[in-house]
């Protein structure tokens, strides 16, 4: 008996193996794989939970038939049903076939490769560019107490406007006042007795501990071109350019992979502005003026999934964070 399974096996397990593998390749082509995404409304920025519909390409697919193929041939040969030189002939064929579609194949898993390498330069540079578009309008914001509404505003911000940097000379000294100080800031030991606590920044500015100037610098020099901002800026990964304030990002790679395809060129056509759409705000709440800021990508570069846009801000809630996470 066990002889009788050694024979089989030696004559028949090396086709059996070929057409499993095809049967196993085949199935593995034909079931989708369900990968859950989330998605945000580019308007509003409420995020969805979705699902994205991934499977192999036809050149898997047919690859795989190739290879069940070549097995069924082998078996049929084994079993004596065609002769030796069909067989060869057949083989030759099929092997042929299966290593043109797996080259294709190879090609296809570059160019997924190349599509995710661009994915992740377009994302990067995006969030650059929102990233500048924010730091303006904070800056921008904390000299007029309100965002700007377009970018021509923001740009005569970083060109002709200046702000305020405060230099303190000298420490405050972490101790209570003492009774000689209390005397020069007019404080009465027995009437004004909870004033002596620790010193503040206005207490100690009287005592002449500290000094405070205020000097005034163009915003260009404190955001960007100053020595301080250089070095603050070394991760960056381009200039800033004052006139490339809010246009869409022109990624290399991802022109590379997209060129003359008629849906993205018509999505930017549709637009009519090479600009990040930029919706600010300010909206009263009971006694307070609350400030909504909203910048977002409006043709984003993803090939994977149902097309997420980066974005930072809300037109609901007074926050300036990143979409990607950012705190």
């Amino acid at each position: 008996m066990l002889e009788q399974l050694g024979v089989f096996a030696k004559k028949y397990m090396f086709p059996l193996i070929i057409i499993a593998t095809g049967i196993i390749l085949i199935i593995i082509g034909l079931i989708p794989s369900n990968i859950p995404v989330q998605v945000k409304n580019p308007d509003t920025g409420e995020i969805k939970e979705g699902i994205t519909v991934i499977k192999q390409n036809k050149d898997f697919l047919l690859g795989s038939i190739a290879i069940l193929i070549a097995g069924i041939i082998t078996l049929l040969y084994t079993l004596e049903v065609i002769n030796k030189a069909v067989n060869a002939m057949l083989l030759v064929l099929l092997f042929g076939t299966t290593g043109f579609f797996a080259y294709k194949s190879y090609k296809s898993v570059q160019k997924t490769i190349a599509m995710n390498n661009a994915k992740e330069d377009w994302d990067n540079f995006t969030k650059q560019s929102l990233s500048d578009i924010r730091d303006v309008q904070l800056a921008y914001k904390k000299k007029y107490g309100f965002y700007a509404f377009d970018y021509e505003e923001l740009k005569r911000f970083l060109k002709e406007d200046k702000v305020m940097d405060i230099i303190i000379d000298g420490d405050i000294p972490d101790r209570r006042i003492t009774d000689e100080e209390g005397k020069i800031l007019g404080y009465n030991k027995l009437k004004d007795e909870e004033k002596y606590n620790d010193i503040d920044e206005e207490e100690a500015v009287k005592l002449g501990i500290i000094e405070i100037d205020t000097l005034w610098y163009p915003v260009m020099e404190v955001m960007y071109t100053g020595e301080q901002a250089q070095k603050n800026n070394e991760g960056r990964l381009y200039p800033f350019e004052i006139e490339s304030l809010g246009k869409i990002v022109d990624v290399e790679s991802v022109n590379k992979l997209t060129k003359g395809k008629q849906s993205r060129a018509s999505k930017i056509q549709a637009l009519k502005t090479d600009m990040y759409p930029l919706y600010a705000d300010t909206i009263r709440e009971e006694e307070d003026l609350i400030s909504h800021l909203y910048i977002y990508d409006p043709i984003p570069y993803d090939p994977f999934v149902k097309k997420d846009t980066l974005s930072i801000g809300s037109k609901t809630e007074p926050k300036t964070n990143g979409s990607w996470a950012e705190k």
